[in-house]
């Protein structure tokens, strides 16, 4: 499978009509779905990252809608999403996304899961394997590989069960540092983080440190896409690379002046990527 140019570029409009958003009832919790596109288009669902909401993915509409039909739901305890206590694993959030195509009358759909919803979209590919068609990961891994990093995230599953949510919006904003992010991100990071709850960030938190993908890496057989960021300090390479070593015929994209906020800040190059990706004759 080829590597897809960076140089290629798409023209984005500035503000794309608002995303249709309405609440899907499913037997596990109430979920928040923004949907565009075309709807007779195949279904492409994307995964939104720890301590945001789906609306993360705004400037990844224009390249993709035209021809997809969008699913952008809010995972578990973010945005608009019902937020309990518990339910954080990866198997778990993997049924959510599940019953949500259930509840949407959905059989199959290509998903792609950036940074968190990367681990969700792993997961899925791994326990629902018939249910997916392509398989694409943005700034993520099967695993943080480093203790430290490990420790980290007990430590802020810990903060979080009594601090509010606001205070994760420095660590946000530092997470999504690098090269040329959109002016203001300090009012982006604030709108990202908007309804954001204590059990999800929490949640999440401990569903990262426990998580580890890698025993079914060697199995996945569907077409799948890595991209990464050079400049990422969310997501180390080491952590990454893994990937490359244990999915057959995965294609790798790396953009090296991106940091982790890439679909902000290089959103123009990634639709690109993602676009062919996705229509990429089988």
């Amino acid at each position: 499978m080829a590597v897809y140019p960076a140089s290629v570029t798409i023209d984005l409009p500035s503000e794309p009509p608002p995303w249709r958003t309405y609440k899907v009832k499913t037997p596990r919790l109430d979920i928040s779905l923004r949907r565009s596109g075309n709807p007779e288009g195949e279904k492409v669902v994307l995964l939104h990252g720890w301590a945001v909401h789906g609306g993360m993915f705004q400037q990844l509409r224009s390249p993709l809608e035209d021809t997809f039909d969008l699913l952008v739901p809010d995972l578990r305890g973010h945005g608009e999403t019902a937020a309990p206590w518990d339910g954080y694993e990866l198997d778990s959030l993997a049924d959510d996304l599940a019953g949500l195509l259930d509840s949407e009358g959905i059989t199959d759909a290509h998903v792609i899961g950036y940074s968190w919803g990367g681990f969700v979209a792993l997961a899925f590919a791994e326990r629902y394997p018939e249910r997916l068609k392509r398989l694409g990961l943005l700034c993520t891994a099967p695993r943080y590989a480093a203790r430290w990093r490990r420790w980290g995230l007990g430590l802020m599953q810990g903060i979080w069960t009594i601090l509010p949510p606001s205070t994760m919006q420095p660590i946000t904003q530092h997470l999504l540092s690098g090269p040329d992010l959109p002016d203001g991100m300090g009012r982006l990071v604030e709108w990202l983080m908007a309804g954001n709850t204590r059990a999800g960030l929490a949640g999440g938190a401990k569903g990262m440190r426990k998580a580890d993908l890698r025993p079914g890496l060697a199995s996945l057989h569907h077409t799948t896409l890595l991209v990464t960021g050079g400049r990422d300090i969310a997501v180390q390479e080491s952590d990454w690379r893994v990937l490359l070593a244990q999915v057959k015929g995965l294609c790798h994209h790396h953009l090296e002046d991106a940091g982790h906020g890439l679909a902000a800040s290089h959103s123009a190059p990634l639709g690109t990527i993602l676009r062919a990706f996705l229509l990429e004759p089988k």
